[in-house]
């Protein structure tokens, strides 16, 4: 038996704080004294606690969810005007199925990749760039195919994102956005060398590796009183660690579950952005 192996990077703040609480309610109800990792668990506690006075402060921002929002819609437009445009060159040849053509490769080659892609930043500042572009040197195209009301539909949406943007600004919401990625980080390497020390007490003991066996087994020993607790823990026999292991690794591979899930979504989108290109 040991410990599953968590990619707690891979977690958003919220859920990452959620593992640290239920480890919280884990190591508690086991005794971090008895587990022997009263040092490092202490230490765990005091960086989500700071990691909590933080996250309050990360969630007070109005502009958080309407920026990503915002981007959302932005990108969607530029998605919706790039197909319009991909689509304009099956025209019959002439001028409109010539100009489809030269902005099809404007959008293709000069902007998709940054437009969708990059920090927001870089993302708006591509955006106008391209409404340069499609406002100055390529405004008779963009009259000819008409085109107009997507060019305005999409400068209306980063007008949206700039004023949204310039508010979060002046809430100085990215200092602790970089103070909580900090303590994150730490408290990681703390959580994970809590899992190596137990690992190999476990491998100690002679029960380290994939070796699995019911707890009963061990001995007649009852280190937990019989009443279940909150969190749905249980009376366990024998080896103390064995037993912390066994249920940890329940809750870890919930977190297993919320990761493959979202790798799933993550793929499924680029593979459907794929092809609409």
């Amino acid at each position: 038996m040991k410990i599953e192996k968590i990619r707690q990077a891979s977690l958003h703040n919220e859920e990452w704080f959620k593992f640290y609480t239920e480890f919280k309610a884990a190591v508690t109800h086991f005794n971090k004294v008895t587990l022997g990792i009263k040092d490092l668990f202490d230490r765990i506690e005091l960086l989500c606690q700071k990691a909590d006075e933080l996250l309050v402060v990360v969630r007070k921002s109005i502009y958080t969810e309407e920026i990503e929002e915002a981007v959302r819609k932005r990108n969607e437009f530029f998605r919706g005007f790039f197909n319009v445009v991909k689509g304009l060159q099956k025209l019959p040849a002439g001028d409109k199925q010539k100009a489809a053509e030269q902005l099809f490769i404007l959008l293709d080659r000069g902007y998709k990749k940054p437009v969708l892609q990059g920090t927001y930043a870089e993302q708006s500042a591509s955006v106008y760039n391209l409404l340069q572009d499609l406002q100055g040197a390529y405004a008779a195209d963009i009259t000819l195919l008409a085109l107009t009301e997507w060019v305005t539909t999409i400068s209306q949406a980063e007008q949206e994102y700039l004023t949204l943007a310039a508010g979060r600004a002046r809430e100085t919401v990215e200092k602790p956005q970089e103070d909580l990625r900090k303590i994150r980080r730490q408290a990681d390497v703390l959580y994970n060398a809590t899992a190596t020390y137990l690992d190999a007490r476990l491998t100690a003991d002679g029960l380290g590796g994939d070796i699995v066996i019911d707890p009963r087994e061990l001995d007649d020993e009852v280190h937990i009183d019989g009443e279940d607790e909150p969190g749905g823990f249980h009376e366990l026999h024998g080896n103390i660690i064995y037993n912390f292991v066994i249920t940890w690794n329940v809750i870890v591979k919930k977190y297993h579950a919320i990761l493959a899930q979202r790798s799933s979504r993550r793929a499924k989108s680029e593979e459907s952005k794929e092809e609409e290109s």
